[in-house]
């Protein structure tokens, strides 16, 4: 160092409400820090260092518009935040008496190792709840690496010593505190050791060391051109001490942001960690100088707005002043609040889209540009696709997760297939993936991805696993030659098209199953593994900006998978999802150049015509202050540590500099999802202040308009759906068990049988109950068709045997097998006790029986058929009809209503000879017969009838052919839900004629 004695520092100053590169510029130019204009290669000798490389841009096109257009040779203008080797003319600058200066490991490999380390600390510490936890659940080992590596980050940014940790055993007694101070201190000193033995530093641990490198050169060997650090509030100790070098320097100055200039003493020293001033209070502390010393920066004075944010500012403990400032400062209130605008909207969705038109409003002047800040990237991206829907796209610092787009999508579509245990909806989300082809055209792999999804996973059974899934398929192809229920969306497909899907079945098993037993190894051979997956699943060509982003990503990741020599593969699944979802792609479309939306590190020093501020919530902008998961605050006290309070300081900075633009508008909801919520502290605040003063500040028209927009000048409620199909495409037969459903809910009918649309399956379902009660039918008529007239002598086993293959497969279920079979052994025993008394009157029993009735109508003949579960032919020449039922039993009272008359039709069409093998009878005796898992498990429910059987009988018949009639009228319309059982019952096709929509708009006519 120079034994030169210190100068007093140069600091300046660019208050609130000031365009800070405008004026930087304009001062630049002017000749600031010396006292005449520059020569052009006196300009060219000066450096400049801002906070960001956005500002660095703005800055270079500050300077140009100030020079008038023409050529200028620019200064050089450096970001100090995103500091790095472009700092530095002279690379020797890299090298001090402990040599070169080692790269940074990369964010990834440094969390790649800590996975390392934490699952050998696992190992080693069995004991600790940490490591249990771990060990039940591995996966957790990647969120934890991410958090640590940010805490690491902290530790490096404040310089912490690491050997301090040992102090902060028995600053509380808690035993999990302890163990993560005890793992903390063991990553502590291994990490670091990885890291030498690699060459590398930790990267903010490099970024000080450039910082201070950087501060040894200046002050050893004062360049010749003049050097000035503009917009920094030294939040980071080494920026701190390079900033008070600049500022010693015989051609050096610092320009502060916003140092607020008229704050009263006492509040100045009541300003903590949650005021916007802290950040530089602290640095002016650090600089060895008061706020007097502190000069504005040539060009530019204090300003209304300046005033009015040091007023919302103010600390609580001189906040009593608000009622005099309010009372006697009405006119500066006044002043300072013009140009601003507020926006207080119902939600998120209102908010964003607010916002879009207020951007798009801007840009109907001309030159005019406008700036969306905002930390809530939700509201971002919402505000992104509103503009888009305007045709308008727009600059997002932030970028997209890379996670949305093309191969990197269908990449994590592929490893949550794996990690959900290649479940269905896992299954088809990669079937279904825009990306996925699997060799055939796209069309081609929709129809199979159909035939798979039908036949396999919503076939109404447990679905099979993966790797039996191409021969489920051809079982069930083969198996549709002989199934007369085959759903008409399966059977559409042709042979061609069931090949492909069996094809693309043995693809995915080959694939994924692989994965999903994969064995623990080297983090590279699992990321390998994946991407031969994703070779297969779409292809090798990974085609745009995404899969070139992605192509990037691998490639960084399998230079660093060395870093994590053994892990699982499911570890190392989640990892290279995270890294996925982190990475952010900025696509290179041509976005409109007056627009940006911004994060809050971006936003600093840009001010635009018109500044958005965005998501004003409290827990949003400021966020809540948490020290997180390691330290607790006594700990970080210890080791003197920054508190978490001071992030809210430094994002009130951020809103204070933000808030001075001369044209803002402010915007926030009342709801966040599903949760209310208040405005951010700082709204509260002006609120406040204007309330007291009698202020009122304009509340903007855009929610107005945004509604406007959205609803509609008249709403007319969707009414209830009059289908009127021609007669010809009505149904020309119906079974008895449809009949009800033409009565109850004339629109089903429609449905089925003239859109010919069958409700599926629930994907996946396994416990479907009407399979259920198919595979108990099954099994009783079996067996009443082999004994009509008398039982075997060991009926019960006789009944079990039909039952093992009615069951079949599902016998042998894990999660139907267990719970229907003890059911129906059930069923079973107490069914033969019950047969017993029914075969002493009855002389033949007739089970699973077609019957056929042709009835004449207006519209020509109609078939009305049924499949009887049991007609008995009784020894008084009667008959007795009998219905099984495992569902809900329709009671007396319906059948005599008219409403259920399943059985009764049946009896009528016994009376006509519709029954071929039994020939004319009169039914005496009608009943439901209850199996179930109830006491007892086989019940029989008689119907009582207010008349004979026969009567019954005809007159539900007739009430058919009146029914048809109706419906042979072309202008009778098929309605929904007509006479429902139930009014809040859940129908099959109430989705498909909107009945919620119509029901509680009003539109029931």
């Amino acid at each position: 160092m120079s034994g030169a004695p210190l100068r007093s520092p140069r600091v300046f100053n660019v208050a609130v409400g000031q365009p800070f590169l405008d004026a930087l510029a304009a001062a630049v130019l002017a000749g600031f820090p010396g006292p005449r204009a520059p020569s052009a290669l006196e300009l060219a000798r000066t450096t400049i260092l801002v906070p960001n490389r956005r500002a660095a841009r703005d800055l270079e096109q500050r300077l140009y518009e100030r020079n008038g257009g023409a050529g200028l040779l620019l200064p050089r203008i450096r970001p100090i935040g995103d500091i790095d080797e472009e700092l530095f003319d002279d690379p020797a600058s890299l090298i001090d008496h402990e040599g070169v200066l080692p790269e940074a490991v990369t964010q990834q490999a440094r969390e790649l190792i800590l996975m390392d380390l934490i699952a050998a600390w696992a190992r080693d510490n069995p004991q600790q709840r940490l490591a249990q936890e771990l060990a039940a659940a591995p996966q957790q080992s990647v969120a934890l690496a991410v958090s640590l590596g940010e805490f690491l980050d902290t530790l490096e940014t404040e310089e912490i010593d690491a050997r301090q940790m040992g102090d902060l055993f028995g600053v509380e007694a808690a035993r999990h505190r302890e163990a993560i101070l005890g793992f903390l201190a063991l990553v502590q000193v291994q990490l670091p050791a990885r890291l030498i033995a690699l060459g590398l530093l930790g990267p903010m641990q490099r970024r000080a060391a450039l910082l201070r490198r950087e501060a040894r050169r200046l002050a050893d060997d004062p360049p010749d051109g003049p050097v000035i650090a503009a917009g920094s509030t030294g939040s980071i100790p080494a920026t701190r001490d390079l900033l008070g070098v600049i500022a010693r320097l015989p051609k050096g100055a610092i320009v502060l942001p916003g140092l607020d200039m008229a704050m009263d003493e006492a509040s100045w020293a009541a300003a903590g960690p949650q005021h916007p001033q802290y950040l530089l209070k602290s640095l002016v502390a650090h600089l060895g100088i008061s706020r007097s010393d502190v000069a504005p920066l040539p060009g530019t004075t204090e300003t209304p707005r300046a005033w009015l944010v040091s007023e919302i500012m103010r600390p609580t403990e001189t906040s009593e002043d608000w009622q005099k400032t309010a009372a006697d400062c009405r006119a500066k209130i006044a002043a300072g609040v013009s140009g601003v605008s507020t926006l207080e909207t119902r939600h998120v969705p209102e908010e964003a889209h607010a916002i879009a038109l207020a951007l798009r409003e801007a840009l109907e002047a001309p030159e005019r540009t406008a700036c969306l800040v905002t930390p809530d990237r939700e509201l971002a991206r919402r505000v992104k696709l509103e503009l888009q829907g305007l045709g308008i796209a727009i600059d997002d610092s932030a970028g997209e997760p890379l996670i949305g787009f093309g191969i990197a999508s269908l990449m994590a579509a592929a490893i949550d297939a794996v990690l959900g245990g290649l479940a269905p909806e896992s299954v088809m989300a990669l079937l279904r993936h825009g990306e996925a082809r699997f060799g055939l055209e796209k069309t081609n792999l929709d129809a199979a991805a159909d035939v798979i999804e039908l036949a396999a996973y919503r076939a109404g059974s447990t679905p099979p696993a993966l790797a039996g899934l191409s021969k489920e398929l051809l079982r069930r192809h083969e198996s549709m030659r002989r199934d007369s229920h085959v759903p008409a969306a399966l059977a559409r497909h042709d042979d061609r098209t069931w090949a492909d899907a069996v094809a693309v079945a043995q693809k995915l098993a080959d694939t994924l199953c692989p994965l999903s037993s994969r064995p623990p190894g080297a983090f590279g051979g699992h990321v390998m593994s994946v991407l031969d997956a994703v070779a297969v699943i779409a292809g090798a060509d990974w085609p745009g900006e995404s899969g070139e982003a992605l192509r990037t990503l691998i490639d960084d990741l399998l230079r660093d998978a060395s870093s994590l020599p053994e892990a699982g593969f499911v570890e190392s699944a989640l990892y290279l999802r995270h890294v996925l979802a982190v990475t952010a792609l900025r696509p290179r479309r041509a976005a409109h150049a007056r627009l940006a939306i911004l994060g809050l590190l971006e936003a600093r020093l840009v001010q635009p015509d018109l500044m958005i501020l965005g998501g004003l919530n409290e827990g949003r902008w400021p966020a809540l202050a948490s020290s997180g998961p390691w330290l607790n605050r006594p700990m970080r006290e210890r080791l003197n540590m920054q508190q978490p309070e001071r992030a809210i300081g430094q994002t009130a900075h951020d809103f204070a500099q933000a808030f001075g633009c001369r044209e803002v508008l402010l915007t926030w909801s009342r709801r966040v999802g599903d949760a209310p919520v208040i405005p951010s502290r700082w709204i509260l605040r002006l609120r406040m202040l204007l309330k007291a003063a009698s202020v009122i500040i304009p509340e903007a028209p855009w929610q107005a308009l945004s509604a406007a927009i959205q609803e509609p000048a008249t709403v007319t409620p969707c009414g209830k759906p009059k289908p009127s199909p021609p007669v010809a495409a009505r149904p020309k037969s119906l079974g008895v068990t449809r009949v009800e459903v033409l009565i109850r809910d004339p629109y089903a009918i429609y449905a089925e049988r003239v859109l010919n649309l069958k409700p599926l399956e629930e994907m996946g379902d396994a416990a479907a109950f009407s399979r259920r009660g198919m595979i108990f039918h099954e099994a009783i008529g079996n067996f009443l068709k082999l004994y009509p007239q008398a039982l075997p002598p060991d009926g019960e086993r006789e009944l079990l045997r039909f039952g093992r293959a009615s069951f079949g497969e599902v016998l042998t279920d894990p999660e139907t097998g267990p719970f229907w079979w003890p059911q129906f052994e059930r069923i079973a025993r107490a069914f033969l006790l019950e047969e017993e008394k029914l075969r002493a009157d009855a002389r033949q029993v007739f089970a699973e029986i077609d019957g056929k009735l042709i009835l004449e109508t207006a519209a020509g003949q109609f078939r009305l058929t049924c499949r009887a579960d049991r007609i008995d032919l009784l020894n008084n020449g009667t008959a007795r009809i009998i219905d099984y039922k495992t569902g809900s039993v329709k009671s007396s009272k319906q059948v005599n209503a008219g409403l259920a008359p399943q059985l009764t039709l049946e009896a009528a069409m016994l009376k006509r000879g519709a029954f071929a093998a039994i020939g004319a009878a009169l039914a005496g005796h009608l009943a439901y017969v209850k199996l179930g898992a109830g006491d007892p498990p086989v019940k029989e429910n008689p119907i009582r009838l207010d008349d004979t059987v026969e009567a019954t009988a005809n007159r539900d018949l007739s009430g058919l052919l009146n029914l048809l009639a109706v419906y042979a009228d072309p202008a009778r319309p098929y309605l929904p839900r007509v006479m429902a059982e139930k009014e809040d019952d859940a129908l099959p096709y109430d989705h498909f004629s909107r009945y919620r929509e119509w029901a509680l708009s009003g539109g029931k006519a």
